[in-house]
């Protein structure tokens, strides 16, 4: 067995559709490492209901699987996998060691593994823009390289079931075809030099090979591509190792090239983080919808989008990512109808709503949770999302495009989720950021959220000349939540929710995401040192709970960090390192010194806003340059 460091986990390579983890080996492995083991993933390819014995994710395990009506239980299948063996004397050997860097901005995994008489140096690396992982090998001197290729999951335990209706591997080549229900296709496996021997255990193949300098290719494609993996391998094949690997690196390197920070020297933790994080970012948004889900992961809500996406689209569009940014945003027009059935079949509204989670093509996901139905934070992050990309670009065109969401989200919450009572404008009661089926009235994440929609909808329109009594009406409607608001605050922070004293993630979101109080407003200073007390010497948690939320820990460093508390934002960004993997990823949850999951996109989109707000702020038509910057720092580049 590899002795690995403390923060191992496997590496994620990704391409927006394709996602695959790599081991030690520098190629897939079978050996589990927090909840995953190596597998490929397509970011929108579920497992047929049938095939699933467990889920991951919220639902009871002790009951059959059930859903709304017109929803079902989307989750991500493992494809395949791919490995190799190196034969010495006839004998597999077996690994002793390994040194790996993942380098973010190549895409590229660099492994060297010591095999005892033969050492290898592997560089790996998912393409950027075909469905192609490469995997290329220089040993030390020539051996027999034996490469394997398998359907589904290394082994069929807990939630790591067979997703496949069907398989029929080839008896003659090392390929085979799938049936997932929903999509077909095709995985294959080749090698440069060509095979000498061709075999098989099981459903899985190999191929042998002879020499010192190998490469080997592997693909998994389906019938939505319009071409087979042999296809796709015939074609790299022609092409080469050199030309893949210069397409790959000069993406990378376009991709890279929007801007960038450089932070101290000391800090090359952080900066490592920040270049990993942009890389995932685009490594996890899917090509065809332009969604950005958490990642491509099973495990990471099976790459559904939902309100999270807003932190990820964030970081992007300050790292001058307009495109992603955009495309983000174009997600919300391709779902049009789906967010339109939802508000009128579950609602009885005009207007649009975004259901909590959805698939890359708007279907309802963990349908099961039905109370989910009445959580409406989601769509602020959207409007938010549209707003920010307007905000940062001063595209009217674009705005002009998307001003029929933002109004028909404003529509949908001035017909459904507020109210106007005695006590003035309202939010029924709805689920709030604790995601809890009790519902909460006036619940701070909503009704902080409710004030952003109305407010967007209404300087929209007041940009492009459309302003109307209904924009009228969502202004005032604005003003009256912002006094309901304030009755949120009781002298020393802002209350999760009428009627408690609750300090949770509601009590920050009217700072930030939704920024619909000042984070110089008194009540801002306080509830942001209310929430920093909570927490002290820790890492920062949802409010709940006692374990440590590094998303929550961005949020809180970003608002610290807009308030010009530089070497306080620094030291909640501080305490999110030991959430960080050796590949750059981030957890979702540390409880008692355990990763629940990583590679959470949420939590490293939040953290990269905190760093951005440290050497870059926009208030009004004014840029401030390094405006909170840690007093420690020397010296910093944005």
């Amino acid at each position: 067995m590899i002795e690995r460091p403390a923060n191992y986990y496997h590496c994620f390579l990704g391409n927006g559709l394709d996602a695959v983890l790599i081991g030690p080996t520098g190629s897939m492995v079978a050996d589990r490492v927090g909840v995953d083991r190596c597998a490929w993933y397509k970011s929108d390819r579920y497992y047929p209901e049938d095939r699933l014995v467990q889920v991951a994710g919220r639902f009871p395990t002790d009951r059959p699987l059930e859903h709304a009506a017109g929803s079902g239980w989307f989750e991500i299948a493992p494809l395949g996998r791919t490995w190799y063996e190196v034969r010495y004397d006839g004998q597999p050997l077996s690994a002793r060691a390994s040194q790996q860097q993942f380098v973010p901005r190549e895409g590229s995994l660099y492994s060297h593994v010591d095999y005892g008489p033969v050492q290898v140096e592997v560089t790996t690396f998912l393409h950027a823009t075909r469905s192609l992982l490469v995997e290329h090998y220089v040993f030390s001197q020539p051996v027999e390289f034996r490469a394997w290729l398998g359907p589904g999951v290394w082994v069929e335990e807990g939630w790591d079931t067979d997703p496949f209706i069907s398989v029929a591997m080839s008896p003659a080549a090392p390929e085979g075809q799938y049936d997932l229900g929903e999509t077909r296709g095709q995985l294959a496996l080749r090698t440069d030099p060509a095979p000498t021997a061709l075999g098989a255990a099981g459903r899985d193949r190999w191929a042998s090979v002879q020499g010192q300098s190998i490469t080997k290719f592997f693909s998994i494609a389906d019938d939505r591509q319009g071409q087979t993996a042999a296809l796709l391998l015939d074609q790299a094949q022609a092409a080469g190792y050199a030309a893949l690997r210069h397409e790959h690196l000069a993406f990378w390197h376009s991709y890279f090239s929007a801007s960038s920070i450089r932070l101290p020297p000391e800090q090359a933790w952080a900066q490592y983080f920040y270049d990993a994080s942009q890389y995932h970012f685009k490594a996890m948004q899917n090509p065809v919808s332009g969604g950005l889900p958490v990642n491509n992961l099973r495990r990471t809500w099976s790459s559904h989008i939902f309100w999270d996406s807003y932190f990820i689209q964030r970081a992007m569009l300050e790292a001058n990512h307009r495109a992603e940014a955009l495309e983000a945003c174009r997600f919300f027009q391709r779902t049009l109808d789906a967010a339109r059935r939802h508000a009128r079949e579950e609602f009885g509204s005009g207007g649009l709503k975004w259901d909590w989670e959805i698939t890359h093509d708007g279907r309802k996901a963990y349908g099961s949770l039905l109370h989910m139905k009445d959580q409406v934070h989601n769509n602020a992050s959207y409007a938010n999302e549209i707003w920010s990309y307007y905000e940062f670009t001063q595209d009217q065109a674009m705005l002009r495009e998307f001003y029929p969401i933002l109004e028909g989200l404003a529509r949908f919450f001035l017909d459904n989720v507020v109210t106007l009572t005695a006590g003035g404008y309202e939010t029924r009661p709805v689920v709030g950021v604790h995601e809890s089926p009790v519902r909460v009235r006036n619940d701070g994440t909503t009704v902080a959220g409710a004030i952003l929609i109305l407010r967007r909808a209404a300087q929209a329109a007041a940009v492009l000349g459309r302003e109307t009594d209904f924009t009228r009406e969502c202004l005032a409607a604005a003003e009256g939540l912002s006094r309901t608001l304030d009755r949120l605050y009781n002298g020393r922070y802002f209350t999760s929710s009428e009627g408690t004293d609750l300090l949770n993630m509601s009590s920050l979101a009217p700072l930030y995401p939704m920024q619909v109080v000042d984070e110089a407003d008194p009540r801002a200073l306080a509830t942001a040192s209310a929430f920093m007390a909570r927490y002290h010497g820790r890492l920062v948690g949802h409010g709940g709970s006692e374990a440590g939320f590094p998303w929550s820990a961005g949020i809180l460093a970003t608002i610290f960090a807009r308030q010009g508390e530089g070497d306080t934002a620094w030291s909640i960004i501080e305490s999110t390192r030991p959430t960080i993997c050796t590949c750059g990823g981030m957890t979702e949850v540390m409880d008692q010194g355990q990763w629940n999951m990583q590679y959470f996109g949420t939590a490293q989109g939040a953290v990269c806003t905190a760093l951005h707000s440290l050497l870059l702020q926009a208030r009004g038509q004014a840029v401030h340059l390094f405006p909170a910057l840690p007093s420690g720092w020397p010296a910093a580049e944005f």
